[in-house]
C-alpha cells in the first residue's frame, strides 16, 4: 500500500508537469540539422570574403555569430541538463565556485534545501515501525568569498543543519570549507586550509540542484564520508582533457570509527588530531563532451596516538579508492560509483575501543550504485526547464569483512532501490521527489517516500 500510493503520486506529479507546456513539432534533431546548415553556409561565405580581401569588421562579425551557432548545436546534442550542470570551477559546485566568476571583492552564494520524510508503517520482516513522519529545514547554507586579486582567493562555507544549534535537537552550525587559492597557470594552483577531500562524485558537488533525489545517495554517504572535509594543502589544475586533485592532510582518527563506518572518523577542522597525516589524489578524464570519467584514493594512518591494551601504538591505516562515471547526452544521465575501504590493525582497535561481537569495526568497507534518469523536457527545443524521472540501485556493507573473533551485523549490509523525480522551473530551483525501497540482511529495512525543496543562489 505505501509504494501503490508513492507510485501514485509520482505518477500524477509528472504527467502534470509533463503535460502542461505542449511540445514544439520541431524535433531537437531538426533543429540541429537546421543550424548545422546555417553554419556551413557562414563558413563558406567567411572562405569567400577572406579570399576576396573583404570587409575585416564583417569577417569578425560572422566569425561570432558562428561560435555562437556552435554553442547552441552543442546545448541541443547534449541537452539543456548537460550544459547547464556543469558550471563548477576548481573543483568546487556551482554556487561554491562564485567567487571564481566575480570581480575583486566579497562574492556571496548558498544554498539549501527542504525535506519531508513519510517512513513505511512497517519495517521489511513486517513488525510494526516506530518511526515518525517529519518536515525539516536539512541545510541552510552561505558561502562567502574574497578575491584579493586575479591571483589570490578566500573561499568559505558556513551551514546551520536542522535549523537550530539548541542541546534539545540535533542541529549545529559548521564550516564545511574554508581555504586560499593561489592561481598560478591552469596545469597547477595552490590550495590551503580546511578543504573539501576531491573523493566520488558527490562530496565536492553537493549542492541540491546538482544530484538526482531528495537526498544525497547512500554509497557516498555510509561508506565515503560526507561531507569530508579535512585540513591541509596541495595542488590542482587541469591540462587538455585531464584534471587533477591532490592534498596532504591530517588523518582520520580510529577512536571514532564504528561497525556502520569509518565517517565519523574525519576531523572536520575542529581539534582534529594531527598525529597521523594522509593523502589523498583525483584524476578525472573529460575530453569527451558530457562525459567525466576517473578516480581517486585516499591513504593514511588513523590510529592518532592510539595504545592497544599492551600500550603499543596502532596505526590503523585507511585506504579507500573509488571509481567513478557521470555521463550526459541531450536529456540523458547516467552516473555509476564503486568504492572500497580497508582498515589495518582493526583488531587491536576493537579491543582498544572495547568493541566486542557485531559492535567491531570492518576490516574491509565497500559500495556501489548506478543511477539513470532523462530529462523529459529536453524533447521540446529551447525549453529552459528540466524534468528528469530517474531510477537508482545502490549496495553496500561497512561490515564486508570484519576480524577473527567478531561478527558481521547483517544490518549494516544494505540494498536501495531508489526512483522519484526532479523538476527545475530554473537552474537555481529545484523540487524533488522519491520512494526507497530499502532492504538488509537483517530485514530491518524501511522504505520511504520523500519530497524536497532545494535551491542555490
Amino acid at each position: 500500500m505505501f509504494l501503490q500510493r508513492g507510485i501514485s503520486f509520482l505518477v500524477a506529479v509528472l504527467l502534470a508537469i509533463a503535460l502542461t507546456p505542449a511540445l514544439l513539432a520541431q524535433s531537437t534533431d531538426d533543429r540541429v540539422r537546421q543550424l548545422e546548415q546555417e553554419v556551413e553556409q557562414l563558413k563558406a561565405e567567411v572562405a569567400a570574403m577572406k579570399a576576396q580581401g573583404q570587409n575585416a569588421d564583417r569577417v569578425a562579425e560572422i566569425e561570432r555569430k558562428l561560435d555562437v551557432l556552435a554553442q547552441e548545436i552543442e546545448t541541443l546534442k547534449l541537452g539543456e541538463a548537460a550544459a547547464t550542470a556543469d558550471r563548477s570551477t576548481n573543483g568546487m559546485g556551482p554556487a561554491a565556485s562564485k567567487v571564481y566568476r566575480s570581480g575583486n571583492g566579497l562574492a556571496i552564494g548558498g544554498y539549501g534545501e527542504v525535506v519531508y520524510h513519510k517512513f513505511d508503517s512497517r519495517l521489511q520482516d513486517g513488525s510494526r515501525s516506530d518511526a515518525t513522519d517529519e518536515v525539516d529545514l536539512q541545510r541552510a547554507v552561505v558561502y562567502f568569498g574574497y578575491k584579493f586579486n586575479e591571483r589570490f582567493i578566500f573561499n568559505s562555507e558556513l551551514e546551520v543543519e536542522h535549523a537550530v544549534t539548541a542541546s534539545d535537537k540535533d542541529g549545529e552550525t559548521e564550516v564545511e570549507f574554508a581555504y586560499g587559492d593561489y592561481l598560478w597557470k591552469p596545469q597547477a594552483n595552490v590550495r590551503a586550509g580546511l578543504v573539501l577531500m576531491p573523493v566520488g562524485l558527490l562530496n565536492e558537488y553537493h549542492e541540491p540542484t546538482v544530484y538526482l533525489g531528495v537526498s544525497r545517495n547512500e554509497v557516498e554517504t555510509a561508506i565515503i564520508p560526507t561531507t569530508w572535509r579535512e585540513i591541509g594543502f596541495g595542488l590542482y589544475g587541469e591540462a587538455e582533457a585531464w584534471r587533477y586533485r591532490t592534498y596532504l592532510t591530517n588523518g582520520l582518527d580510529a577512536s571514532r570509527f564504528a561497525a556502520d563506518g569509518i565517517g565519523e572518523g574525519s576531523g572536520e577542522g575542529s581539534h582534529a588530531r594531527a598525529e597521523d597525516f594522509a593523502w589523498v589524489g583525483r584524476l578525472d578524464f573529460t575530453g569527451v563532451p558530457g562525459l567525466l570519467v576517473g578516480g581517486s584514493a585516499f591513504t593514511g594512518d588513523s590510529g592518532q596516538g592510539l595504545l592497544d591494551t599492551e600500550g603499543k601504538r596502532i596505526g590503523g591505516r585507511v585506504t579507500l579508492y573509488e571509481g567513478h562515471v557521470d555521463w550526459r547526452w541531450r536529456g540523458l544521465q547516467f552516473r555509476a560509483l564503486g568504492v572500497r575501504s580497508t582498515v589495518d590493525d582493526v583488531a587491536r582497535i576493537n579491543q582498544a575501543l572495547g568493541l566486542e561481537g557485531e559492535e567491531g569495526i570492518g576490516r574491509a568497507q565497500r559500495g556501489a550504485y548506478a543511477e539513470l534518469g532523462y530529462d523529459l523536457l529536453s524533447l521540446r527545443p529551447g525549453s529552459r526547464q528540466r524534468l528528469i524521472p530517474f531510477v537508482r540501485v545502490e549496495a553496500y556493507d561497512t561490515q564486508q569483512e570484519v576480524p577473527t573473533g567478531f561478527a558481521r551485523n547483517p544490518a549494516n549490509d544494505t540494498h536501495v532501490l531508489t526512483f522519484g523525480f526532479n523538476y527545475y522551473p530554473i537552474d537555481q530551483l529545484v523540487l524533488k521527489a522519491d520512494i526507497l525501497r530499502v532492504r538488509n540482511e537483517a530485514r530491518t529495512g524501511q522504505n520511504e517516500f520523500r519530497i524536497g525543496l532545494g535551491y542555490v543562489f
